[in-house]
């Protein structure tokens, strides 16, 4: 735990200014063979990662390209998956957050 205190030590945290991102909850309910069906190849279906890839297969097969999928939130009720998942778009694609701009 040292090591990584000291690595830490040397992380500079900078906050944006300014409205950057939109999150937006996009709930999907999933017959459960469906979602077995579409994740068949993943390992663990049922990990956040699995949930994650499924909500980034669904959006690209939707034209959505603009969303990055952050935590999913995993529900099974009577044989349907429910997904509640934070979708970030930024507000203003063409512009950088603040903190990333190089002083001049």
């Amino acid at each position: 735990m040292e090591r990584k205190s000291r690595l830490f030590a040397q992380v500079l945290e900078k906050e944006a200014a300014g409205e950057i991102f939109q999150v937006v909850h996009r709930i999907l309910e999933i017959p459960r063979e469906v979602y077995l069906d579409v994740l068949q190849e993943h390992a663990e279906p049922f990990s956040q990662l699995g949930a994650q890839n499924f909500v980034e297969e669904y959006l690209a097969w939707s034209g959505e390209h603009d969303g990055v999928v952050g935590m999913v939130r995993l529900d099974e009720k009577e044989g349907t998956i429910i997904l509640d998942a934070a979708v970030r778009y930024r507000i203003n694609p063409l512009e950088r957050p603040t903190c990333c701009v190089k002083d001049e």
